[in-house]
């Protein structure tokens, strides 16, 4: 079988990728996978030299002396061949640092030994196909042709490197729209739609913001501005921040992903950050990888960590996107909280995505002009007043929600303890608690769901889920168990006992879920 690619590209020129390359290839290498790096770099080979490999150079031969010497270009001559000045690099795979490691030159930037021209993706990956490796890790470099992204987007694999600079952000999100221009074609079937679509491309640059081209689109041909507007929904944008450095590095990931779901309707996919550390530029300057010469610096836990989550199931609950049962464009979107959102919550949002939208923020450089970044802050500042208003809260939830009727809200906001509370359930040091004991015990007190998130800050449609044991709408079971917790506390039940006891229930329902059964 060929080998499974895994395809770095860079938002823009200096970014690290083959410094993550490299170090990525290491680290399957050193836990049992046969790897080969690719460098496939248009601008320049220098894959070798992150992976601690010199390059070849030609043998100097010193001049004879001038003095009592005859035949100096002759002796030269005779001294040199052609096969020892040729510096091209092999065609075949070489041996790398380690064991079942290799790598192996694309042949993109410079022809290889043998060839009077340089080589292109498509032969890359016929060679590639007959390679005998596990996994290829692929450092294309910051070339965004549509060849290469083409490929990148194909590869099973993929990921984007950025830095916390305005143009290394603008070019990662460059190449957001390239890669949704590049696969939205393959979303159509019918001709007639693909001419209409290559035409609104054409028109439109090419690479026009996602959103946009299916809104224009979908005037002329709804059908193909529906397909769009599933395209945008589907696609996954892996990428992480390099050489962070301040806080607000650490946290431009997270603000990325959130300002361009908001301006391209895209959904990235963020998968963490590599720390400027000094260990890489020593490093670099020894000629010795990263992994291999500094294994416990904070740039090498970093990229460790970060390829983990690249191979982590795809059906990973880490990797869904937050569930929220509110409409699109709703305030409750807006500040991207939940129905049931205590007026803490929607603080905190506010203050959140104010610090997103924030026009000093790099993340706002080349995604919003300045008339689109004050729209997206009033739109911000009303969804903040209509929420934190009962008046105005009140009409809105009922015209948005419109299957919750007013009485019913009316009933959730404003139940109190009747004077016939139902018994209380029986409780031994050996009760299994499920979310029907839960809802029996909290209702024999009388209490409300809204009283208790507004205590453990927990949402109430965490809570009714916990109840109805709707274990698919719940996060990671981390977050479960301190859900729980509170939910014991409020209820003066023994927190240990009912955080160990739903937490079985709640594994052993994954764990059929994920067995088929």
């Amino acid at each position: 079988m060929p080998p499974t690619t895994i395809a770095i590209l860079g938002a823009k020129g200096g970014v690290g990728t083959s410094l993550f390359a490299a170090n990525l290839a290491i680290y399957l290498a050193t836990i049992g996978k046969r790897v080969i790096a690719v460098d496939a770099d248009p601008s320049g080979a220098d894959l070798h030299a992150m992976l601690g490999i010199g390059p070849r150079v030609a043998p100097y031969v010193a001049p004879t002396p001038a003095f009592g010497a005859e035949g100096t270009l002759t002796g030269l001559a005779s001294t040199l061949d052609h096969d020892a000045i040729n510096t091209l690099p092999l065609r075949e795979p070489i041996d790398g640092p380690i064991p079942s490691l290799r790598l192996m030159d694309g042949g993109l930037s410079e022809p290889h030994r043998g060839s009077a021209r340089r080589s292109s993706l498509r032969e890359l990956e016929r060679r590639l196909a007959k390679q005998d490796a596990d996994f290829a890790v692929i450092d294309l470099g910051s070339a965004a042709t549509d060849a290469a992204i083409r490929f990148w987007c194909n590869s099973p694999h993929r990921l984007a490197l950025t830095i916390p600079e305005p143009n290394a952000v603008s070019g990662l999100y460059r190449l957001v729209r390239k890669a949704f221009a590049a696969t939205a074609i393959e979303q159509l079937h019918d001709e007639r739609q693909q001419s209409a679509l290559h035409a609104a491309f054409a028109k439109a640059g090419q690479s026009p913001a996602p959103s946009d081209i299916a809104s224009l689109v979908q005037l002329e041909w709804p059908e193909v501005g529906q397909a769009l507007q599933a395209h945008m929904h589907a696609l996954r944008f892996p990428f992480i921040v390099n050489q962070a450095r301040l806080r607000a590095d650490l946290e431009l990931g997270d603000q990325a992903t959130v300002a361009v779901r908001r301006r391209y309707g895209v959904h990235l996919k963020y998968l963490g950050y590599v720390e400027h550390d000094d260990a890489v530029r020593a490093c670099s300057r020894k000629r010795r990888p990263l992994l291999l010469e500094s294994p416990g610096c904070r740039a090498s836990r970093n990229i460790e960590k970060i390829a983990r989550r690249l191979f982590a199931s795809q059906e990973g609950r880490r990797d869904r996107e937050p569930w929220r049962e509110v409409p699109q464009s709703s305030h409750h979107d807006v500040l991207e909280v939940e129905r049931g959102a205590t007026d803490e919550e929607i603080r905190r949002a506010y203050k959140r995505m104010c610090a997103v939208f924030d026009p000093e923020n790099l993340v706002t450089f080349g995604l919003f002009d300045e008339e689109g970044l004050e729209a997206a802050r009033a739109r911000i500042d009303e969804a903040y007043d209509v929420l934190l208003d009962p008046a105005r809260r009140r009409p809105y939830v009922i015209s948005v929600f419109p299957e919750a009727p007013e009485d019913t809200i009316e009933a959730e906001e404003e139940e109190v303890p009747s004077e016939e509370l139902p018994p209380a359930p029986s409780i031994t040091p050996d009760t299994d608690f499920s979310g029907g004991l839960l809802r029996a015990v909290r209702q024999s007190q009388g209490t409300s769901l809204d009283q208790i998130s507004e205590r453990t800050k927990v949402g109430t449609n965490y809570l009714r889920c916990i109840e109805e044991e709707d274990f698919d709408k719940l996060p990671a079971a981390v977050y479960v168990r301190g859900f729980v917790t509170e939910f014991a506390k409020c209820l003066r039940l023994d927190p240990e006992q009912v955080s160990q006891s739903y937490l079985r229930r709640y594994k052993a329902r994954m764990a059929e879920k994920e067995d088929g059964v």
